[in-house]
């Protein structure tokens, strides 16, 4: 990583600064010298011989012209190596200018007229403060003009004596003094502003360096966690399913309960990889929202049946709201962030009650939970927002939790465009809350079965291709199914699933794909491969792993159903309820 520059580097680049600076301000003030020069000319005509003036007119564009040469020299080919020769070009041409102006100062000088006299001073002093605001920028250049500029005349003024004259010399004198303070003042000034761009420069690379490092870390942390989650999620899918396979066949209750336990480590890996999905979807953007008017007391009612069983364990007492309430917003994912509330809630509070509460506003619906727990101090109420942060965890205790509810819940709020909020006092207890949209409280929100789960549907001879290239899956996959009635084929890949087709006197009524195959091949081309060869939009089903955001793109756009190992039976059991439908509305038509 690069580090600020040292001293060096940045006096050579504020050289750099001051040179480019001066060189864009020369061509405005040798044009406006010059017409000073020819105005002054045309003012002493009658006083000063005309040969005199010709010849420090003729003086003054010679020196001007050297200047503009170095104006040219500076465009075509400045390179910041030779900054200092350049440098030396401009002080020079200002030394030039500056004894032009001096010599003018004597030569122009008319005796006994005292006006005109009083009028050249004038011009040089007026061209010595307009140098203060134009070659202050460096100081070589500004010395290499006021002095010789100045000088002779103060020496002229001298050298006439009488109080007026050696006044005025005295009051010019002090005049280069204090001009040449102000110079160095406003040098000084110029260069810490110079300093003070670059160190904010340096520091501006160096944030936008850690910033590229900590976004390749992300990327890498991603890409890991994808990976692990993929490689893990296989094993653990084929766990489940083998798993199922037991729950259905064994009714000893001494290796039901051993049983049993394995299910409930499966499930807590799956509530692992889960969270992990969570988040990738919501970072993807392939988290879908439907939003609807529904009624809070549904949703309630529902988590009621969920949570009070769990809270009287802890002998807490949770206080549901008697509201007739409805919003506007998603029901499934609104739900997930009460739930995560509601969740922590009961976790954290060890004595006390769990108080939901819902406040309406103008146009809104603030539901907030409210415990008596440990509290969370104020410096860290916005770290419990980040991945996998946890407050009185060192241990890791998954009891407690995994550190992804809340940002979850905080990318969910995002998502559906709903603010959330937190109060909360150490030792007393915390209020998390989120405000939502009101919606009529007339609408008839009671709840429905679908077509699906009203119609008694037989999953029995049904003909269920699966395609996967885990050996272990394949056999837990056939299992299972076998075991509720279906018949299944099975193929390592699309090439091998295309060919059993061709075998197989019937075409398959459901495919179980999943979404990385070998070789760089996906579920999404064998399913569509195998819809082309049988000429029908078989459904389908596209079970991954993974987890990263490009691929969880890739299988939202394919617009097949999707699910994520390990596959709970009873999603299985939907998808195979959703083919025998489809079969059976396809032969009714």
């Amino acid at each position: 990583m690069k580090t600020v520059s040292n001293p060096s580097n940045r006096d050579q680049k504020i050289l750099v600064e001051q040179i480019k600076a001066l060189y864009r301000l020369l061509p405005p003030i040798i044009l406006a010298s010059l017409a000073i020069c020819f105005a002054l000319v045309y003012g002493l005509w009658n006083v000063v011989t005309s040969t005199t003036l010709i010849a420090w007119l003729a003086l003054m564009l010679f020196a001007y012209f050297i200047r503009l040469v170095t104006v040219f020299s500076f465009r075509r080919s400045f390179k910041e190596l030779h900054v200092r020769r350049h440098a030396v070009y401009l002080i020079v041409g200002s030394a030039l200018s500056g004894a032009a102006w001096g010599v003018g100062g004597v030569v122009l000088f008319p005796p006994q007229q005292f006006e005109y006299q009083m009028l050249i001073l004038i011009v040089i002093i007026s061209m010595g403060a307009g140098s203060v605001s134009t070659l202050t920028t460096y100081l070589p250049v500004f010395f290499a003009y006021l002095p010789i500029s100045l000088l002779p005349i103060i020496i002229k003024l001298f050298l006439l004596g009488g109080p007026i004259y050696t006044t005025l010399g005295i009051m010019t004198l002090t005049y280069i003094l204090a001009l040449s303070y102000f110079a160095i003042f406003i040098n000084r000034t110029l260069k810490q502003s110079l300093e003070l761009r670059f160190e904010n420069i340096d520091l501006v690379e160096q944030l936008l360096e850690q910033k590229d490092e900590a976004d390749k870390a992300n990327i890498a942390k991603s890409k890991f966690l994808a990976a692990a989650s993929h490689d893990l999620r296989q094993p653990l899918h084929a766990l489940s399913l083998f798993t199922s396979v037991l729950v259905e066949t064994i009714k000893y209750p001494k290796v039901r309960r051993v049983v049993d336990q394995i299910n409930a480590s499966v499930d807590a890996l799956q509530n692992l990889f889960n969270s992990l999905l969570d988040i990738s979807q919501l970072d993807a953007g392939v988290m879908k929202v439907e939003k609807t008017d529904f009624h809070l007391a549904h949703l309630f009612k529902k988590m009621a049946n969920d949570f009070d069983s769990q809270a009287s364990e802890k002998n807490l007492r949770i206080q549901w709201p008697n509201v007739s309430y409805a919003v506007h917003s998603d029901p499934n994912l609104l739900e997930r962030i009460v739930r995560n509330y509601i969740s922590n809630a009961v976790r954290y509070t060890e004595n006390g009650e769990i108080i939901i509460n819902c406040k309406a506003n103008a146009q809104s619906i603030t539901i907030s939970v409210t415990d008596t727990g440990c509290g969370i101090p104020d410096e860290e109420k916005q770290s419990i927002f980040s991945e996998f942060y946890q407050l009185s965890n060192p241990e890791r205790d998954r009891g407690k939790g995994l550190g992804l509810g809340l940002a979850i819940v905080q990318r969910t709020a995002n998502l559906l465009g709903h603010a959330i909020e937190i109060e909360s006092q150490t030792g007393v207890g915390s209020t998390f809350s989120i405000t939502v949209q009101q919606a009529d409280n007339n609408i008839d929100n009671t709840s429905t079965i679908s077509n699906e789960e009203s119609v008694n549907i037989s999953i029995t001879d049904t003909l269920i291709l699966v395609i996967d290239d885990e050996p272990n899956i394949r056999e837990g996959m056939q299992n299972l199914l076998t075991l509720w009635g279906c018949e299944v084929i099975t193929a390592a890949d699309q090439k091998e699933a295309l060919t059993i087709i061709s075998h197989h006197d019937r075409n398959p009524d459901g495919i179980i794909a999943d979404y990385r195959l070998r070789e760089n091949q996906t579920g999404v081309d064998a399913i569509r491969a195998i819809h082309a060869k049988c000429k029908s939009n078989i459904p389908a089903l596209i079970v991954t792993g993974d987890i990263a955001v490009e691929r969880l793109r890739e299988v939202n756009n394919s617009g097949f159903q999707l699910s994520h190992k390990p596959v709970a039976p009873i999603k299985l059991h939907t998808f195979l309820r959703h083919v025998q439908l489809h079969n059976k509305n396809t032969t009714v038509t």
